[in-house]
């Protein structure tokens, strides 16, 4: 009897190890942050306002500023990770970056792979096309080439609710999405209302159409990193009462947040 008791002891002593191990993996990156005195983030800076760079080369847009503010309350120095879309996830699963800030919308087929902090921008995915052209509702795109940054929200949306008969056509980054629309390649593309207003302030050959669907976006970041997730939804909610989310997003998106969803 005392020799299965020593085993059952035994087992549940590695079990607990176990256990605190896989914790310890998961659960210390905001340790890791601190003490390595640098926030690495995963931004795209080819998606203007939200990522991009200055006459200077430096990075600038509503992700960057936000990700400045993170650092800065963090106590460490900001390393920006540049990255298309599709390259996001990834970067983060496999630990290139501790979190991103890049236009990420927050959906439930994303959360099966990454956590979210609580939203930061409620962005609107619209149709943006020619002036000249009347594109009134997702019927009028049937038989029309309609563009979309692979991976991103505005592709997701956009390939759920299309009806048969639309041709969606997936480019690299936000760049390349506008490009085909002012070149003529497509007819239309499925933009989110800021990087609509950036098209806007070039020309104004191109306006909205309709909407779509609306968009909370979030801070992602790894699942089990509940220390880290809990400081950024503090964190969050302080920039919010502060002030310093709103002028971030009025600064570079040109729309302020009436209120952010919480979970």
């Amino acid at each position: 009897m005392t020799n299965i008791f020593k085993k059952l002891a035994a087992a549940l002593a590695v079990t607990t190890l176990l256990a605190g191990a896989a914790h310890a993996q998961t659960a210390n990156t905001l340790d890791q942050i601190i003490k390595r005195g640098k926030l690495i983030v995963g931004i795209s800076l080819s998606t203007p306002p939200y990522g991009m760079t200055d006459a200077s080369m430096q990075p600038v847009g509503f992700d960057v500023a936000i990700a400045k503010l993170l650092a800065r309350d963090l106590g460490v120095e900001l390393q920006i990770v540049d990255q298309v879309s599709q390259a996001r996830i990834p970067n983060l699963t496999t630990g290139k970056v501790d979190i991103i800030v890049s236009s990420f919308g927050i959906t439930a087929e994303r959360a099966k792979a990454v956590a979210y902090s609580n939203s930061i921008y409620v962005d609107e995915q619209m149709v943006l096309g020619p002036a000249s052209n009347e594109l009134k509702d997702l019927k009028a795109l049937v038989g029309k080439k309609v563009g979309v940054t692979r991976s991103t929200t505005n592709d997701t949306v956009i390939t759920a609710k299309a009806l048969d008969g639309t041709n969606i056509m997936r480019f690299e980054d936000d760049a390349a999405t506008n490009q085909a629309l002012f070149s003529g390649q497509v007819d239309a593309i499925v933009s989110g209302v800021a990087a609509a207003n950036a098209i806007n302030k070039q020309t104004d050959k191109f306006e909205r159409k309709f909407a779509v669907r609306q968009s909370p976006m979030g801070i992602g970041l790894r699942h089990g990193d509940y220390d880290l997730q809990q400081w950024l939804n503090t964190e969050v909610m302080l920039l919010w009462n502060s002030g310093e989310i709103q002028a971030a997003q009025k600064e570079w998106l040109g729309i302020v947040n009436e209120e952010l969803p919480r979970f």
